[in-house]
């Protein structure tokens, strides 16, 4: 049984991120360079879409253990993290061959899938996971400036002063967020349930439809978006 608010939030975090990459895609390949997506309230929207996600991870990750036995949910949840990382690893090469300077090694859907393989032994817990998500969020600052990584640490969120990519997200402080959504979840779904007893509105039941689908519509989101804006980019070139 799906819980339908869950896909409405998750339906707003993908909407939320596609109309972030429209304007990083502006900036980066159309030359509009006055739309600053990595700064003020843009910066904030893609960060807060990138938490939704990641936290409904968490959310889901703790359901899945209420509904099926233990070797039965870690079997799950070992299916969705090795697809994400393989899913990841397709866009790791894609990017390699187009934008080999941008190259991304290890993006959110690296990170979302190594996250759910590091967090099934922890998803019965709430207060343990939110005693270790404390340190692994106060530790992004220390980690950035303080100490400069190779490509071999880059998953933990040290990485070389040269390098750059499209998509980054380490497991410092990013896996504090799974484990607050595990919290979460076992907080406010202990019988795996849904909170809201009513049925869902028409633009809640497209918001929740959009949800279900946000990996798909995240795998080809940027290719259509990019050949949206090419085709445009002659009317878009005389505004930029």
């Amino acid at each position: 049984m799906r819980i339908w608010e869950l896909d409405v939030l998750r339906g707003i975090a993908i909407v939320m991120m596609v109309f972030f990459h429209i304007i990083f895609d502006l900036n980066v390949f159309f030359g509009f360079e006055q739309l600053h997506y990595n700064e003020g309230l843009l910066f904030y929207l893609g960060r807060i879409a990138a938490i939704l996600f990641i936290g409904l991870i968490g959310v889901a990750s703790s359901l899945i253990h209420k509904r099926h036995s233990d070797l039965q949910a870690s079997a799950k949840n070992a299916r969705r993290g090795l697809r994400l990382i393989g899913l990841g690893l397709i866009i790791t090469a894609i990017t390699w061959f187009f934008a080999r300077e941008n190259t991304i090694w290890f993006g959110i859907l690296h990170f979302l899938g190594l996250s759910i393989l590091i967090v099934d032994p922890l998803v019965r817990y709430t207060k343990l996971n939110v005693i270790l998500a404390i340190p692994l969020l106060l530790a992004y600052y220390p980690m950035t400036y303080l100490w400069e990584g190779s490509y071999l640490t880059l998953i933990f969120g040290t990485v070389p002063a040269s390098f750059q990519s499209y998509d980054y997200y380490a497991l410092i402080p990013w896996l504090g967020y799974v484990l607050l959504g595990i919290a979460l979840g076992n907080w406010l779904y202990k019988d795996g349930k849904p909170l809201i007893k009513r049925s869902p509105t028409l633009p809640e039941k497209a918001l929740a439809w959009t949800g279900r689908k946000s990996l798909w519509i995240y795998m080809i989101h940027q290719p259509v978006l990019l050949g949206i804006l090419y085709f445009l980019d002659g009317p878009l070139g005389m505004l930029s």
